[in-house]
């Protein structure tokens, strides 16, 4: 029985053993993927404000598209 029971005992600390070393295996994937995210935040935020310009300037070719395709329906259409 304290045969057993010693066995026991030395596959519960082989198991803490690798549970320990797959921890720290993970803190480690963790303290890159921080410094990955930290990274990816700093570019878009240089990126930010020229996608707000790319967006005024789509929003006004948007409209002057949408007014010359008005403007030409309206001509076909009630051209005499």
């Amino acid at each position: 029985m304290e045969e057993r029971i010693a066995r026991l005992e030395g596959v519960n600390e082989q198991i803490r053993d690798r549970l320990s070393g797959i921890d720290l295996r993970l803190n480690g994937i963790d303290a890159r993927l921080t410094g990955i995210e930290w990274t990816i935040d700093r570019r878009f935020g240089r990126l930010e404000p020229r996608f707000a310009q790319i967006d005024a300037r789509s929003l006004w070719l948007t409209g002057i598209v949408i007014g010359t395709w008005i403007t030409t329906i309206l001509t076909i259409l009630f051209h005499r």
